[in-house]
This record gives C-alpha cells, structure tokens and sequence, in this order.
C-alpha cells in the first residue's frame, strides 16, 4: 500500500465500500469497475487509480468480486474489526445517532453518552447509559472508547476542547457542531467535521448552476 493516501481518496473508497454494502445485499456478486464507476458517479479510470493505492483487486476482464472487495476494504479502512464510539451530547442529535442502525451493523459500537444535563445523566438512550460528562475521562478508559462523537451546541465548544485535551484515549473525534474544534495535545487527534448546513450550500450550489455529482 502506498503511503500518503489524498484524503479525497480516502473518501471517495468509502463511498465504494457503501456502495459494494449494498451491492452484496442485493445478491451482486461481482462488479466491474465501470459498473461501480457509474453507480458511484466517478470514472472507471478513478476507480482503478483509487484502489490501486492499497493494493491489487479483482482480474482484468472479469472484475471485481463484490463480497472480497467489501471485506478487504473495510479492513483496509476500519484498521481494526470493532471500534467502540462514545457520544457528546444526549439531546435530539444525540438520540438519533444512538438510533442509527448502520453504526452497530459496521461495527462501530456505541456504548457511551455523555451529558451535563442532572435530568438526563442515569437514564439510558436505546440501551446506552448517560453518564455525567465529568466522567469522561474514567469511563473512557474503562470501556476503552478511542472515538466520541460530538453533538452539543456551539456554547459548549470550550468545555469539550477541554475534556479532549485532557483525555488520553480518544484518538478520533467525529464534530457534528458548526465550528472547528482546537484540542491542545501532543496526542494526534484525527477530526472529522460533520456540517449539514455546509452541505446544503454545496446542494444550493449545484442547484441553481444546474449541476449534477
């Protein structure tokens, strides 16, 4: 595998993977990569330049068997079969991502939420139990949570800076609040920023330009 995969591309093999999901649910054994570049919306050229970064896939003229591809690609990107995942916030956001079934069928397990809420903290979500945020720390390591998912208002933003920078088992922080986290730590902390209003810009965009992705 080459080293200094582009991030672009990165994303753009997740989508594969989600798309191939699919695929082998629906029965399709195997796919060629103009197939999958169509369904995808990129070329069949991207799709071979893509993976190539991580290896060799599939036969010339016979394509690519969709259930392999599927579990060499969720290796490849996963790192490890099962993750466990907190979550920041137990108000509406939080509750529907508890809910979100794809999370547990990729294994990426829930087994945290926090909140400063009294009203909220003892009780549980879909099975998950609210704990105090003070305790993020002791739980964290307790249950070995290497992600958490942030969902509190932007007035929060100071408080999770400082809980993360304190922390020392997070490694992954997926930010679904409207701003950019700065987490003080020789640690590396990879975050991802989850901005739906930014997502509709784009939408708007394309709209009114009269484009298609």
């Amino acid at each position: 595998m080459k080293k200094n995969v582009p991030i672009a591309t990165v994303e753009r093999v997740a989508k594969y993977l989600r798309c191939l999901k699919y695929l082998r649910y629906k029965g399709t054994k195997v796919i060629s990569s103009k197939d999958l570049a169509e369904l995808t919306k990129v070329t069949p050229e991207q799709v071979r330049k893509d993976l190539s970064y991580f290896g060799k896939f599939g036969k010339t003229g016979t394509g690519y068997d969709v259930n392999k591809l599927v579990k060499k690609l969720e290796k490849i990107l996963k790192g490890k079969a099962k993750w466990n995942v907190c979550i920041i916030g137990a108000g509406s956001l939080g509750s529907a991502l508890v809910n979100y079934p794809r999370f547990k069928e990729s294994n990426f397990n829930i087994v945290a939420l926090f909140d400063n809420n009294p009203e909220k903290i003892g009780k549980e979500i879909n099975h998950i139990k609210v704990y105090d945020i003070a305790e993020f720390s002791r739980i964290t390591e307790q249950k070995k949570i290497e992600i958490a998912v942030i969902a509190v208002p932007e007035s929060a933003r100071n408080d999770i800076e400082n809980i993360l920078s304190k922390n020392r088992i997070i490694r992954g922080v997926l930010n679904f609040t409207p701003i950019t986290l700065n987490i003080k730590t020789r640690r590396k902390i990879s975050i991802i920023d989850v901005d739906l209003s930014q997502k509709l810009y784009i939408l708007t965009y394309l709209i009114t330009k009269g484009k298609r992705r």
